[in-house]
């Protein structure tokens, strides 16, 4: 429904100015596919050429008509690396950061980020394929791989010891 809702938006954007330069339908296309925050949309447009005062002028008037939010990128960048692929509020305030947000927007965002959950869930995905190691070896790989994945020493201590205990009773029940 989003999807639909930003390309309604879009195509009222193009209807509405018939004299649409190509940068401005470059940049349509390119938000069409997948949200962008300010920055890499500028990077992007630069790359293919364009010039410094047409990109500004591009970008704030997506900006100033709600189609282009470094928050609400923010948001969805978040929500799509939590489902698919957990990480730590370290790595994920890197990649936000590498996106072009604004350390503001950033520090806002991880207020709000629990990564605590995200931990565990990772944990016992991970733990799944290290059936072959010893207790102290999964335990190991475990902080090794939560540690790679951004999460910070507490919550990595705190997954484990749920994460391995029911992993112990499950063992105990078989």
């Amino acid at each position: 429904m989003k999807l639909f809702n930003k390309m309604k938006r879009i195509t009222l954007l193009i209807m509405a100015d018939s004299n649409t330069p190509s940068a401005m339908a470059f940049a349509l296309k390119l938000l069409g596919l997948r949200n962008h925050s300010r920055r890499e949309l500028e990077q992007k447009l630069l790359k293919k050429g364009y010039g410094a005062e047409c990109i500004a002028e591009v970008v704030e008037k997506l900006a100033s008509r709600g189609v282009l939010d470094d928050r609400a990128f923010g948001i969805e960048l978040i929500r799509s690396r939590s489902n698919r692929k957990p990480a730590g509020k370290l790595k994920i305030g890197a990649e936000l950061r590498k996106k072009g947000l604004s350390e503001a927007i950033v520090g806002e965002l991880l207020k709000e980020y629990d990564s605590t959950a995200l931990c565990c869930r990772a944990a016992e995905k991970k733990l799944r394929s290290l059936h072959e190691a010893t207790d102290a070896g999964r335990k190991r790989k475990l902080e090794v791989f939560l540690s790679n994945r951004g999460f910070e020493w507490r919550e990595i201590q705190a997954a484990l010891n749920m994460v391995l205990q029911s992993s112990m009773d499950f063992e105990e029940l078989c």
